[in-house]
């Protein structure tokens, strides 16, 4: 008879159950594992010039027959299912019979999945037609194609009794059995990259078209699109099910241990023992915020996750002009006592140093917790937020005057100073009769944060909006969906903080081993490639170039021995459009001008750039150059011993293992694959290693599930009291609970009704070729 132990991948050929012959080449128990002892294995491998069929288990051929014998259930299932999808029918478990003791189980048939008794359905054909959604169904046709296999004690083997080959109805085609819902099962190895492909941001349908060009074609992947589908709500259920929270906070645990205890978190609950607020800072973020912390921006307007919960990434720039985050945060509600809690406990993750300027957009209940927890922070508002305002609340004042707008925003914009904005405004109101205009004297109250004639006295690296936090938002589109829970979000939030870093370190290798291009080859130009990174050399070249187009007079009659006073004005304008500025120089080479730039951007204005290259300077004087700009910016607080947090470990992940495994045999894969010897030859090896390693380490496989290929399967968690996920939202039908719409907005998108060109008449149901009235 034939034993097949099919974990072993190898057939074994028996005469009598005390004398067996192993055809597989085994060594005695004694054998060593290194190679120089085995060399003859490697010897015996035909390399030749035409490629072998390597099948490793060899069982492409074997037929069920009575008196297999396997080592457990798992083989003999896997050993029929194969069976089926070569010979093209489902199989099913029938029955199964436990000891009434143990309840372990003693024997078990399996089906095709036509036999057993045809089902009649009993539904009448009215409630049919009623019902919105019907399922087919395969009918049974009384097969009997079966395999009973029942456990050996004594030898502790499962041998199969029973055997029926013969099938009554039609064979699936071999093009068409890789959608049998019994046969789309998907392996460790598939299961593990569907998930490395979805954490990258790749969905579902284009999951499927890689690994459809991985493996030759769609038809060679052996699942579907929906099956895709399920393994994710799979691993997301198992995370939901374990317990959404308390996974997110051994996640970050686990972080806060490998970052040596320098990751900072906290969360707090509710009565009800809920995740109410959690807020959680990387030390890269840490000490980012620590180099560019000067600037924050603020936004909540993300709700994209299962809990429908604000999510706020908290910004800045860095010396490349480029977004980076110093620390996230998820509420459960936007409450005036909610953003407290945040501000504070993020103020003490960066060592409670509130940062220059906070940039937010127009919530009354977060002005007031920066103003309760943030009081000496400058607090402005998103200038781009309250003009997208102006169109519907000024619709009115736009529709009868034309040109309103146009001095409208040159008041709002173009003002240099407060005072000029102030007379600019009174005459606006006292010309178009705007004294009793509630919503402009409400933001006139409020002029102070928003109007850039006031908010340029302090510094904001030239932000005006929170820009740089939406821009984050859009970036976590790729990788969340509304069924996102806690723990992935932590995970994408560190996704977000490497494609930053990585980016960081692309700039910096930019900056420092690229040569910058001059563009008038100047001194002064020169100097500037030397100190500024490579966007903020640009930025300055853009401000170099604007210099040559003005003018420097000096006004005699203002000047004196302590300061000069300059104007400034571009002569390649209209008289009528000549706008000057007023340059004062003082003796201690400090500079005054209405602009403000240097003040608000912490960059040289065009102004100071036109008096410097008059002078013949050679340098940008030192007390005008804003470190947080220079190549040595993100220094300040010294660099970061910064380690790549391992996320899973070899001894405790099987993903991390095969992971590794991976990595190290791509080398040897693109060497084996230049020639048709080399490819045998590997082939070859790997397929006596894989009967080796098998044979020698069963037992491994046995205890370890083999379709879990989760990092978290095994970490510790830590202890914890007992809490709960935060009340989860409505995912399927949901209301939309996007941003709120203005009315203009709203009625902008509207679809417009159809007009007829021929008659006129609006919202007609036709147009100018059918039109009634017109003659025929």
């Amino acid at each position: 008879m034939i034993m097949l132990i099919k974990g072993k991948k190898k057939v074994i050929f028996v005469d009598d159950e005390d004398d067996c012959h192993d055809n597989s080449g085994k060594k005695d128990d004694n054998t060593s594992f290194g190679r120089s002892e085995r060399k003859n294995d490697y010897d015996n491998v035909d390399v030749g010039e035409k490629i072998h069929d390597f099948t490793f288990s060899n069982m492409n051929d074997v037929v069920p027959c009575s008196g297999m014998l396997f080592d457990n259930l798992d083989e003999v299932e896997r050993f029929y299912r194969d069976y089926g999808r070569r010979v093209g029918f489902e199989v099913i478990i029938r029955n199964t019979h436990r000891h009434s003791r143990s309840n372990e189980a003693c024997s078990r048939m399996y089906i095709c999945r036509l036999g057993g008794r045809v089902c009649s359905s009993s539904a009448n054909v009215d409630e049919e037609l009623n019902l919105k959604r019907t399922r087919d169904t395969i009918d049974r046709t009384k097969c009997k194609a079966r395999i009973s296999v029942v456990h050996r004690v004594k030898t502790d083997k499962w041998e199969i009794t029973t055997v029926e080959l013969e099938h009554n109805h039609p064979m699936v085609t071999p093009d068409k059995v890789q959608f049998m819902q019994r046969s789309r099962n998907i392996g460790p190895v598939a299961r593990s990259l569907i998930e490395t492909l979805n954490k990258s941001g790749i969905g579902p349908s284009k999951v499927l078209k890689v690994m459809g060009e991985a493996l030759g074609g769609l038809e060679n992947v052996g699942f579907t699109n929906q099956d895709i589908r399920n393994v994710l709500r799979n691993i997301r259920r198992q995370v939901f099910d374990g317990g959404d929270a308390m996974s997110g906070l051994a996640l970050l645990e686990e972080l806060k241990g490998n970052n040596f205890g320098k990751f900072f978190y906290r969360f707090d609950m509710d009565g009800e023992n809920r995740v109410k607020a959690l807020v959680w800072v990387d030390p890269r973020s840490a000490n980012a915020y620590k180099n560019f912390g000067d600037v924050v921006t603020f936004d909540s307007t993300y709700r994209t996750n299962r809990y429908c919960m604000p999510f706020i990434p908290i910004t800045g720039v860095n010396h490349h002009y480029q977004n980076i985050l110093f620390g996230f945060a998820l509420i459960r509600d936007e409450k005036e006592t909610s953003y407290e809690w945040v501000l504070k406990t993020w103020l003490e993750a960066v060592d409670n140093k509130p940062p220059i300027t906070i940039i937010t957009d127009q919530d009354i209940a977060l002005g007031n917790a920066i103003a309760k927890i943030l009081p000496t922070t400058k607090h402005t508002y998103c200038s781009w937020h309250i003009g997208q305002k102006f169109t519907e609340k000024l619709s009115s004042l736009y529709t009868h005057y034309p040109e309103f707008k146009t001095e409208f925003n040159a008041c709002v914009y173009k003002s240099l100073s407060p005072e000029e904005f102030q007379e600019r405004w009174d005459d606006l109101v006292e010309k178009y009769h705007l004294i009793t205009h509630d919503w402009l004297n409400d933001m006139y109250n409020i002029r102070e944060i928003w109007i850039r004639a006031y908010t340029k006295e302090s510094f904001a690296a030239g932000m005006t909006t929170t820009g740089r936090s939406e821009s984050m938002n859009s970036f976590f589109d790729q990788y969340v969906q509304p069924s996102t829970g806690l723990k992935e979000f932590i995970e994408n939030s560190q996704k977000a903080l490497e494609y930053q870093y990585l980016h960081e370190v692309e700039a910096d290798y930019n900056t420092q081993y690229k040569k910058r291009r001059l563009i008038l080859n100047s001194p002064l130009e020169a100097h500037a490639s030397q100190i500024y990174t490579k966007e903020m050399f640009r930025r300055f070249q853009i401000e170099f170039v604007k210099s040559a187009s003005y003018v420097m007079k000096k006004i005699p009659h203002v000047s004196n021995y302590l300061w000069k006073v300059y104007l400034v004005e571009k002569f390649t304008v209209p008289e009528h459009c000549i706008r000057r500025v007023c340059l004062t120089v003082s003796g201690d080479g400090t500079y005054r001008r209405e602009c403000k730039k240097y003040e608000h951007s912490g960059m040289i204005c065009k102004h100071i750039i036109c008096y410097l290259t008059k002078k013949q300077a050679t340098k940008i004087p030192s007390n005008y150059i804003t470190l947080r700009w220079t190549m040595n910016g993100n220094e300040v607080a010294g660099p970061l011993l910064y380690t790549p947090p391992v996320i899973g470990d070899l001894v405790k992940s099987q993903e991390a293992r095969y992971n590794a495994l991976c990595k190290s045999f791509q080398g040897l894969s693109a060497s084996a694959s230049c020639s048709v010897p080399r490819f045998n030859y590997v082939m070859g090896m790997i397929e006596k290693e894989t009967n080796y390693v098998n044979e020698y380490f069963p037992e491994e496989m046995r205890n370890k599930n083999v379709n879990d290929l989760s990092y978290h399967e095994n970490v510790d968690d830590p202890v914890f009291e007992p809490f709960f996920d935060p009340p989860m939202s409505q995912t399927k039908g949901r209301n939309k609970t996007g941003r709120h719409k203005s009315g203009i907005e709203m009625a902008t998108s509207k679809k417009k009704l159809r007009t007829c060109k021929f008659c006129g008449e609006k919202g007609a149901n036709h147009d100018s070729r059918n039109c009634p009235t017109k003659p025929t």
